[in-house]
C-alpha cells in the first residue's frame, strides 16, 4: 500500500531514535513524474526511493500545516489555500491571514481574528526532545502563522535556496543532535505562472537536485527528500467558471459576512462550493451535467476524506469539483479570481498526488 504524506513527521520521529540528526527537504512540487524525469541524476540514482502519494487536497496548505505540527488534515482541518473561517464568516487565505482575494497579508488580524484560532495546536518542534531548524525564504519565514506553525525551532530566513541550505547544515552540525528542514518554493511559484512542461523546468530541477547533493550534510545525517504535490498543465483557455456555466449558481451557494457567495474555496483543480444544504442534490446533479466530460462533482462526504473531524468539518465545503485532465474549473469575479496559472494542484489526477520519498545518510 502506498505510503501517505500524513506518516512522515511519525517517519522523522523513529529516526531520530536511529540517528543523531535527521534533515528534511521539503521541494515543493516535485512530484514523481519528475522523480522519473530525473532519475538518472547522482541524487537519485544512489538514495532510496519510494513513491508516496499526498493527502486530499493535493495543497501546500495542507501539507505545511501536517509537517510543522505533525498532525494529519483530519485533525488540523486547514484543507486549502481558500477555505472558509467560522469565527469571521469569510474565505480567508490561512497561511496569509487575509480574506481570500486579497495580496496584503495578515489582514485577518485587524478583523479580530488571533493566529491561534487558525493554528491552534502546539508544533512537531514543541514535542520533539531534540533542538529543531527550519529554513524558510526570507520573504515569508516571519509572517504571523509561522510564527504559530515554526514555534519550538529556531528560523534560519534565507535569500537563495543554496543560501538556505548552507544555513541549515550549518545549524545541523552545530548541534550534537538536531532536526532540520528546509523549504523550496521557487520552482513550484515558477511552475504555476509558466507549466510543468515549460522548457525551463528541467534545469531548474536539476539545479535543485544538485545543490541538495553537493551540500555538506554532518556525517550520519539521515536526509529524506519529498513533496508536498506535483503539479498538473492547465490554461485559462480551458477553465470552466461554474458561475458561467450556470449563471444561477449564486442564488444556490451560502453567503459570508460580506454578503458575497462562498466561492471560491479551494483552487482551479479542487473548487470547493459551500452549497445551501436544501439545495445539494440539485447544485450535484446540475452542475454535474453542466460539466460532463470536463469534471467530475463529488460531495465531500462521500469519502474523499478519510474522516469528517470536527476541526475540518467547520471549515469543509459540502461539493468539490475536479477536472479532468488538463482542465480547470473555478468561480469567475475579476479583478480577485481569475484563473491565469499554466500549472496547478489540488486534485487526485496522478501528476498531483504521486510524490516521493527519497532517503540517504551522509
Amino acid at each position: 500500500m502506498t505510503r501517505s504524506f500524513a506518516e512522515l513527521p511519525g517517519l522523522v520521529e523513529e529516526l531520530l531514535a536511529e540517528h543523531d540528526r535527521v534533515a528534511l527537504v521539503y521541494f515543493d512540487a516535485f512530484g514523481w513524474r519528475f522523480v522519473e524525469r530525473h532519475a538518472d541524476h547522482p541524487l537519485l540514482a544512489h538514495a532510496s526511493v519510494e513513491k508516496w502519494s499526498t493527502q486530499f487536497p493535493s495543497t501546500t496548505t495542507v501539507h505545511a500545516t501536517t509537517i510543522h505540527t505533525g498532525l494529519p488534515l483530519a485533525e488540523h482541518g486547514l484543507y486549502e489555500w481558500h477555505v472558509y473561517e467560522p469565527r469571521l464568516d469569510r474565505l480567508i487565505i490561512p497561511l496569509w491571514l487575509c480574506f481570500a482575494g486579497e495580496q496584503a497579508r495578515d489582514t485577518c488580524l485587524a478583523a479580530g481574528l488571533r493566529v491561534e484560532d487558525v493554528f491552534p495546536f502546539p508544533t512537531l518542534y514543541e514535542r520533539l526532545d531534540v533542538p529543531s531548524h527550519v529554513a524558510m525564504p526570507a520573504s515569508f519565514a516571519g509572517s504571523a502563522p509561522n510564527a504559530r506553525l515554526l514555534a519550538g525551532a529556531t528560523v534560519h530566513p534565507f535569500g537563495t535556496p543554496t543560501d538556505g541550505l548552507e544555513r541549515l547544515v550549518g545549524a545541523l552540525a552545530a548541534e550534537e543532535r538536531a532536526y532540520g528542514t528546509i523549504y523550496l518554493p521557487a520552482v513550484d511559484a515558477f511552475m504555476h505562472e509558466h507549466g510543468p512542461d515549460a522548457p525551463e523546468v528541467p534545469a531548474l530541477m536539476d539545479a535543485t537536485l544538485t545543490a541538495l547533493s553537493e551540500a555538506s550534510w554532518p556525517e550520519g545525517t539521515a536526509v529524506l527528500l519529498t513533496a508536498d504535490h506535483g503539479m498538473a498543465a492547465i490554461s485559462p483557455e480551458r477553465t470552466s467558471y461554474v458561475n458561467v456555466v450556470w449563471p444561477e449558481l449564486a442564488g444556490h451557494l451560502l453567503h459570508g459576512a460580506d454578503g458575497k457567495p462562498l466561492a471560491p474555496a479551494g483552487s482551479a483543480r479542487d473548487l470547493f462550493l459551500h452549497v445551501l444544504p436544501h439545495r445539494l442534490d440539485e447544485v450535484h446533479a446540475e452542475l454535474a451535467s453542466r460539466l460532463e466530460g470536463k469534471a467530475d462533482v463529488r460531495r465531500t462526504d462521500d469519502g474523499l476524506f478519510p474522516a469528517l473531524t470536527e476541526p475540518l468539518r467547520e471549515r469543509l465545503a459540502n461539493l468539490v469539483v475536479l477536472p479532468h485532465p488538463g482542465e480547470a474549473a473555478y468561480w469567475l469575479d475579476p479583478p480577485w479570481f481569475e484563473q491565469r496559472f499554466l500549472g496547478q494542484h489540488g486534485g487526485l489526477s496522478p501528476d498531483e498526488v504521486d510524490i516521493p520519498l527519497v532517503r540517504w545518510v551522509a
